[in-house]
């Protein structure tokens, strides 16, 4: 074996691998769930969706409207920087169910205009593992009385610059 072909051995070895950790982290299709940028960090427990999510989600820019129940449908997949906006209560159309890891957007404010829901920003996206065997017990459900938690395990994008 000649010198200069173990790099391009190396390389066809590490292409699998790479594709098999793409598909190992689902996350949500045609939304996020979303969590509030004071529960960001790695090992802390969250409460993503659900009828008090309000309550649940710790914000630096105040506390979030009621109506807010932690899905965000304006976003195909969660992105730092983004503005998102959204609807009340479960009218927003969260998924019907979860996959063992989702990134969800991270908001440090949640206003609310008449029936639209919006953050200005999104400060943050965290990976979240979620609690998949309660929620397919008893867990999460599309409607906000049945809770979706997890989580936090690690930050996929951050504003540049920013040391956690």
């Amino acid at each position: 074996m000649s010198a200069a072909s173990i790099p391009r051995r190396a390389a066809i070895v590490a292409l699998p691998l790479t594709l098999a950790a793409l598909v190992f982290v689902p996350t949500a299709a045609a939304g996020s769930f979303t969590i509030g940028d004071r529960d960001t960090a790695i090992g802390t427990p969250v409460t993503f969706w659900g009828a008090q999510w309000w309550k649940l989600n710790s914000l630096s820019g105040g506390e979030a409207p009621s109506s807010f129940k932690g899905w965000v449908n304006s976003f195909p997949t969660p992105a730092c920087g983004l503005a998102w906006t959204t609807g009340t209560g479960n009218s927003s159309e969260p998924p019907p169910a979860l996959p063992e890891y989702i990134d969800v957007a991270v908001a440090s404010k949640v206003t609310q205009e008449g029936s639209v829901v919006a953050s200005a920003s999104t400060p943050r996206v965290a990976l979240v593992k979620t609690n998949l065997s309660y929620e397919r017990k008893s867990g999460y459900q599309p409607d906000p009385g049945h809770e979706g938690t997890g989580t936090v395990v690690g930050v996929v994008c951050e504003p540049e610059g920013e040391i956690r």
